[in-house]
């Protein structure tokens, strides 16, 4: 039911943005409220039932007047309403990828257990272009449990060369009996 909620607001912000020229402003909006709602309990607070709605709602207004686009503030007023705030973030992201995708832009995630050198993720980028004949944007993230190696995630394609990937295939093969 969710994920159906989530397509229908992306498709209908995103026909709006397109019909006002505002994708862009639209996106921007959407990464800085994101990344403000993790940072300061936003999401929490318009999700808990104690808070009463104006003040939610005032909340929001606030917030609203920082936005570059009056149709984000919009946007979110109409889910505080319905009651779909809770799946802010997931359309946030929906939105971000429909976006980029219209621009021919596409996303490689890379998870890493340290950070990889400029020259590295500047060869992988250049290299996912030759391959895919699209702008590609690198999405890296640092995690120290995949001990080294690295996972690629394209779209729905996922390379995982991680080093815990391969300690966890041997350890079923040893369990299994496959080495003797």
């Amino acid at each position: 039911m969710d994920s159906v909620a989530v397509d229908r607001y992306v498709q209908a912000l995103y026909n709006v943005a397109q019909n006002v020229s505002q994708e862009q402003l639209i996106e921007e909006d959407l990464v800085s409220l994101k990344s403000e709602m993790r940072r300061s309990g936003l999401k929490n607070f318009l999700e808990n039932p104690r808070y009463p709605f104006p003040i939610k709602l005032r909340t929001l207004e606030k917030i609203g007047e920082m936005f570059s686009s009056n149709f984000t503030a919009n946007f979110l007023r109409i889910l505080l309403v319905r009651h779909r705030i809770g799946l802010l973030e997931q359309i946030s992201d929906r939105y971000i990828a429909l976006h980029r995708e219209s621009k021919g832009i596409a996303v490689c995630d890379l998870l890493f257990a340290r950070q990889p050198s400029k020259e590295f993720l500047e060869l992988v980028e250049k290299e996912l272009k030759r391959i895919t004949h699209r702008d590609i944007e690198l999405q890296v993230r640092i995690d120290p449990m995949v001990l080294g190696g690295v996972r690629l995630k394209f779209k729905n394609y996922v390379l995982d060369g991680t080093y815990r990937k391969r300690l966890e295939s041997m350890k079923e093969r040893l369990l299994e009996g496959q080495y003797t």
